[in-house]
């Protein structure tokens, strides 16, 4: 007989990814997209890196004529599977929309620092900013801002 036993409530912590898998490809390689280095660049194209199998493709989707364009080889790509159509529209999901301007960058002021980059809102913590600082900013989701602190500047 045991006695005076209690079972603890297990610490569960939940992961959060930043992998999508999109779907097989025609060549039969799977597609995967990097959530967290989807940047919006403009009102019709988006920066992204995306896995065709385990190669890495750093890229960036023209959303209006949907095409993508993978660098340094600047190589234009259409869909060929629904992988690839799935994968153009989660990315492009992520462009600026008709009430964001694209005509300026708008800026704001880091002004209590450090300041956590967050993959997303609430997301994984990319970097801090530790310094009083001007930062670039592309866009909003509520009270959360899009900016290429991290990803373009190494300011962090």
């Amino acid at each position: 007989m045991v006695v005076g036993t209690s079972w603890a409530k297990p610490n569960i912590v939940l992961a959060q990814t930043c992998n999508y898998f999109a779907g097989t490809a025609v060549t039969g390689k799977s597609v995967n997209i990097d959530l967290c280095s989807i940047v919006p660049a403009s009102s019709r194209s988006v920066d992204f890196v995306y896995y065709l199998g385990n190669q890495r493709l750093v890229s960036q989707a023209n959303c209006d004529n949907g095409t993508w364009t993978t660098f340094p080889e600047r190589q234009i790509h259409r869909p060929r599977s629904q992988a690839t159509q799935t994968m153009l529209e989660v990315v492009c999901s992520y462009r600026f929309n008709s009430s964001q301007s694209t005509s300026r960058i708008a800026t704001a002021i880091v002004f209590s620092p450090p300041s956590n980059v967050r993959t997303s809102p609430n997301g994984n913590i990319i970097c801090s900013v530790r310094e009083r600082r001007t930062i670039n900013i592309y866009g909003s989701v509520g009270s959360w801002y899009y900016t290429n602190v991290a990803l373009r500047y190494s300011l962090c």
